[in-house]
């Protein structure tokens, strides 16, 4: 496991209120390539128009769930694919929400702002746009820093920064005003070289470089040049993290230990560690985030879609079994997102890009249900559709919950309040409602 902290400075955003009421911590796992999300929730009742098994069969064609196959959630009217038994045990715990139909917008859109002259999100369905556009939760591709980074900077300064990829660096933890550590779930975390006392069996000279390192350090502590001093904090950063890291990965068993540590139950296995010592690390808020790439399905996606399933309720399941175990389940929200949905309509061997899409939020903090509004499936003249002036049916959902209204619900869980979800979501002074309450 590999770390490249980046340093901590004062943030312009205030601790999160008190009155949150202990250590909370919010797990992000991405599904990059868009996740066909109306395959993964599917109607299942025969009464609500636009909400029926029988539309939902119609339009998506050969890639339709049968109804018999579907995992019946919360009230039964609707359910999850056969592949995700362990998202539907979540579910029967009353511990999962799902966000139905959520997307970057602007302000509320209908089909007919869509074909007008109304401005749209930037770069709309397309990959690397709208990646950026979910995790900034902004419209515009212009914008670099997240509303993960937000949180994590609106948190009290700790010995770490209290914010972790296993993703690599991504827009959703950047911020002006704290630091984000990434970390490898396949490499060890080691202390630098010189501070790790198992070296100094077979290496004579690791003491020695300890105390040339510090003396070094203590030098450009003291020295009149800013950017000696600015050096020498960092470097002294690098030594307390890498010390404190190793530690909680190696001593700390959160039983998560025989999944493949590729995988994202093995990424999630280590973030599982980091919840597991936050009072150790002095982080009354902790942000992470992972991702799971593949989603792309627009060939083999009825061999494809299946393998990406089960990868992706074998991690979460064993998580939020991790968490129980831990007693840390009130504590720690983890919630999906994704490029965008997938067209309703199938290309023969897969899906296509497409817009608003479903999501889920999993953890004990959760008011079970489904939240938002649920689109029109149907092909026949469709409101919820994106269709040409023409008429031809597109099989892209406009959304119509916004990013800015389900990172709010989240930052909001997370301590920020009103002023500071309004400055890491401009947009959300446009929508009458700016949380959605499953938290």
């Amino acid at each position: 496991m590999s770390v490249l902290p980046t340093p901590l400075s004062q943030g312009v955003l205030s601790p999160p209120a008190a009155a949150q009421g202990g250590a909370r911590s919010l797990v992000c796992i991405f599904l990059y390539g868009g996740a066909d999300s109306f395959n993964m929730y599917v109607p299942r009742d025969n009464q609500t128009a636009g909400q029926t098994h029988a539309v939902y069969r119609s339009t998506r064609g050969n890639f339709a769930v049968p109804a018999s196959d579907l995992l019946g959630i919360h009230d039964g009217s609707f359910g999850l694919h056969p592949g995700l038994p362990g998202l539907a045990a979540i579910a029967e715990s009353n511990r999962l929400a799902v966000v139905q139909n959520v997307g970057p917008l602007i302000r509320p859109t209908s089909r007919t702002d869509f074909l007008g002259a109304v401005t749209m999100p930037q770069s709309l369905f397309a990959h690397n746009a709208q990646q950026k556009l979910w995790q900034t939760g902004r419209p515009r591709v212009s914008v670099d820093q997240g509303w993960g980074g937000s949180i994590a900077a609106a948190s009290p300064d700790g010995l770490v920064a209290p914010a972790f990829s296993l993703g690599g660096s991504v827009p959703w933890m950047a911020s002006e005003n704290v630091g984000y550590s990434r970390l490898s779930s396949t490499v060890s975390i080691k202390r630098l070289q010189g501070y790790d006392a198992s070296l100094r069996s077979w290496i004579s000279s690791s003491e020695g470089l300890q105390q040339a390192m510090e003396a070094s350090i203590s030098a450009a502590e003291e020295s009149g040049n800013p950017f000696d001093r600015a050096a020498a904090a960092a470097l002294s950063r690098s030594v307390t993290v890498t010390e404190e890291l190793q530690d909680v990965t190696t001593t700390i068993d959160v039983g998560m230990g025989d999944l493949n540590p590729r995988s994202l139950g093995g990424r999630l296995a280590v973030i599982a560690q980091l919840i597991a010592a936050r009072d150790q690390l002095g982080m009354d808020r902790q942000v992470f985030f992972v991702g799971l790439g593949g989603w792309d399905t627009h060939g083999a996606q009825a061999e494809r879609f299946p393998a990406l399933l089960d990868e992706f309720d074998e991690g979460v399941s064993a998580f939020q079994d991790a968490l129980d175990s831990l007693g840390v389940a009130e504590s720690v929200t983890t919630f999906t997102a994704s490029d965008f949905g997938r067209t309703l309509t199938s290309n023969g061997d897969g899906t296509d890009h497409g817009w608003g899409g479903n999501a889920f939020v999993m953890g004990g903090a959760v008011t079970e249900g489904r939240y938002g509004t649920f689109p029109n499936l149907g092909t026949d003249n469709n409101p919820d559709d994106t269709t040409d002036e023409r008429g031809n049916f597109a099989g892209r959902l406009i959304p119509t919950t916004s990013i800015a209204q389900y990172g709010a619900t989240l930052g909001s869980w997370m301590g920020l309040d009103a002023a500071q979800l309004d400055q890491a979501f401009p947009e959300l002074e446009n929508f009458t409602t700016k949380t959605l309450g499953f938290l």
